[in-house]
């Protein structure tokens, strides 16, 4: 069989090169097709993740705004006004040797809940390190800070 046998040979009335064209343009027909849509989804997901990036950046500019709001010293200083809260005294800053002494002597805000945590609670205060004369300021410096010196 020679080659233009089969440019010549018929199949129900039509060319078998013909039959041969009309099926790879089918192919690529369909396979146009797929392609654009599957591309049009990809397009619309696309579409969809920018449109949460820039709800998100909408969300992260108000959260700002909202912080810059919250911190303004003079809301602060308003609110705090208001609870009568105010500053500290020197008397009641402590030295950090001394948290410890200060950790014992405060009072329990509530009870364990079980006894081995009661246990537990006790023999950590019974490893803590004892307060020394060294943790405590001498009359000397103690005097010093109520004339306006910092504590050190």
């Amino acid at each position: 069989m020679s080659l233009s046998s089969i440019f010549d040979r018929r199949v129900r009335g039509f060319r078998v090169v013909e039959l041969v064209c009309l099926t790879v343009l089918l192919v690529l027909v369909l396979g146009v097709y797929m392609a654009k849509t599957f591309a049009g989804r990809e397009r619309a997901q696309i579409a969809e993740v920018e449109q949460q990036i820039d709800d998100e950046k909408i969300r992260v500019r108000l959260l700002k705004a909202e912080v810059a709001y919250l911190e303004q010293p003079r809301r602060i200083e308003m609110l705090a006004q208001q609870l009568g809260l105010t500053p500290i005294s020197p008397e009641h800053e402590t030295t950090e040797d001394a948290l410890i002494d200060v950790a014992r002597h405060a009072p329990v805000a509530h009870a364990p809940a079980s006894p081995t945590a009661a246990a537990n609670d006790a023999a950590a205060a019974a490893e803590a390190p004892e307060a020394t004369p060294d943790d405590y300021p001498s009359p000397e410096q103690a005097a010093g800070q109520t004339s306006g010196e910092a504590p050190r």
